[in-house]
């Protein structure tokens, strides 16, 4: 039986869902990046934009050296169907791209992240540091107004005002270490999705 030869096709102006419906410049792919698809009569097409008919049987992402960085499924996609689908893998692709340019790999994210973590302990630690002496000074303070209490003495107004101010300054002190501590589970929430992608954008390269 005769073999079926592909053809390879590099299609760059072919009729594409972009073109049905507008494409900026910011949707694109990335430069050098390309589809490639088989159609029924066994011809391979080279795209540079994602196509309905490239969805609908299937296709793989490819970088500019030819390497295969993700391999689709076909789906059945109405027209719509097919522009979100595009419009997510394009923003996916931007999204993947500028991870990548921010962070060498996962490693360098979570080096990053603990960077960060560990700024923020620092200044937990310094704001521990202060709060223990603002304790130490309204002891001292509240030591002084128990003394003239005893002794029949009114109150020195200079202690009382003491006494509020560092009950003030321990009270923000307080919320400065409750803010660190939330600021430390934010950047462990932030930098999670970025380390996990950084590791599923490094499985396909290799």
């Amino acid at each position: 039986m005769r073999c079926i030869a592909l053809i390879l096709v590099l299609i760059l102006s072919a009729p594409t869902l972009a073109a049905r419906f507008g494409q900026r410049a910011s949707e694109r792919m990335p430069d050098g990046a390309y589809f490639r698809h088989v159609t029924a009569d066994g011809v391979v097409h080279l795209n540079r934009t994602l196509t309905t008919d490239a969805m609908r049987s299937g296709y793989q992402l490819l970088d500019q050296h030819g390497r295969v960085l993700e391999d689709v499924d076909g789906v059945n996609l109405n027209d719509e169907e097919a522009r979100e689908v595009r419009l997510q893998r394009a923003r996916q692709a931007r999204e993947d791209k500028e991870l990548v340019r921010l962070y060498a790999g996962p490693e360098d994210a979570v080096r990053a992240m603990d960077r960060k973590i560990d700024a923020l302990e620092l200044s937990i630690s310094y704001e521990e540091n202060s709060l223990a002496q603002l304790q130490m000074k309204l002891d001292d303070e509240i030591a002084v107004a128990a003394r003239n209490e005893r002794a029949g003495r009114d109150v020195p107004d200079g202690v009382q005002e003491a006494i509020e101010r560092l009950k003030r300054q321990i009270e923000l002190t307080e919320e400065k270490l409750v803010e660190f501590e939330t600021d430390i589970d934010a950047a462990k929430k932030e930098y999670a999705p970025i380390i996990q992608r950084l590791k599923e954008i490094e499985k396909t390269e290799r």
